[in-house]
């Protein structure tokens, strides 16, 4: 009866999560799709990875739900695991770029960037489809070496790239703020130190992301590595459990993340609350307009069926 009840908990606490993960990375998608101001190719790829925690929230926890087949599940969790590993790292390739080697963006960005998203998905599907030559048989050999590759090149080495690129991004941005203070423009100088600082902004952003990507998965990646080396009894019962907050937390924390700290998305969120609030307003006041309108009318229906009868008498 416990578990029973414990399992209702937790199907409810999971479809909750499951709403919230997609409305708001729903928004996200909305936002960049039809604001044209948002429409930059750092952006595009910030939908991308929303549309990774988007496939997390509608698919990932439905089969959690639902109960699927374990090659289903299976497959649906490594598109997701590397799609998001990828987006973030290509997100953060963009950034390196931009503040590195800031002459070369306008150059090299606009001429992979459609390919580099249709790569990104097209990796993740193949990847993921791989398991399906064995029958994703998870007693296999070849299931460990696969998850074993997995794990080192769709986790660890993109990792250790992140941190390189966020390493050598910050202490450029130290290094052009230091260089800055020597301009003789103090116009300029201000000019210069604003845009470098936003930039730097941008790039922690992006690092948090990055980091909170890692974290959600963590309980996945550990399960993962004890069934690699035959060692499952060392795995809590709850950490199964407990690995799908973790991700629910990171697919939540994106969006929330890009809304309250990214200066344009705060922007085009304020513009948007801004536009729908003056349409409340305006709709209220037509609807005061014609309620009075259709009190003068009653008045004066009032009025002349009060003037006839009195000069019918």
């Amino acid at each position: 009866m416990e578990k029973t009840t414990e399992g209702i908990y937790l199907t409810i606490i999971l479809g909750a999560l499951s709403v919230l993960i997609v409305l708001s990375n729903a928004v996200i998608v909305t936002l960049v799709c039809f604001n044209k101001t948002l429409r930059t190719y750092t952006n595009w790829l910030i939908l991308s990875l929303a549309v990774s925690d988007l496939l997390t929230g509608s698919l990932l926890f439905s089969m959690t739900l639902f109960k699927p087949s374990y090659v289903v599940e299976g497959y649906f969790t490594a598109m997701i695991l590397l799609s998001g590993v990828i987006n973030i790292s290509a997100v953060t390739c963009d950034r390196f770029i931009a503040i590195v080697k800031p002459l070369e963006y306008s150059y090299l960005v606009p001429k992979f960037f459609k390919r580099g998203i249709a790569i990104i998905w097209l990796v993740s599907a193949i990847y993921a489809s791989v398991p399906l030559i064995w029958g994703a048989d998870h007693s296999k050999t070849a299931h460990r070496v696969y998850l074993a590759c997995l794990e080192l090149l769709g986790v660890v080495v993109p990792y250790i790239f992140i941190t390189a690129a966020y390493i050598r991004i910050f202490r450029q941005v130290r290094r052009s703020l230091a260089l800055r203070k020597n301009l003789k423009s103090v116009s300029r100088q201000i000019n210069e130190r604003r845009r470098i600082s936003a930039d730097a902004k941008v790039a922690k952003i992006y690092c948090i992301v990055s980091l909170a990507f890692l974290f959600s998965w963590l309980p996945i990646l550990y399960m993962t590595t004890a069934f690699i080396v035959k060692r499952i009894q060392v795995v809590p019962d709850i950490l199964s459990s407990v690995s799908f907050f973790t991700i629910a937390v990171g697919s939540l924390a994106n969006p929330l993340l890009y809304a309250f700290l990214k200066p344009d998305f705060k922007m085009a969120l304020r513009n948007l609350y801004q536009k729908c609030s003056s349409r409340c307003v305006e709709q209220q006041s037509i609807s005061v307009r014609s309620f009075k309108a259709e009190q003068s009318k009653n008045k004066t229906i009032r009025w002349l069926a009060l003037k006839q009868k009195a000069s019918l008498n």
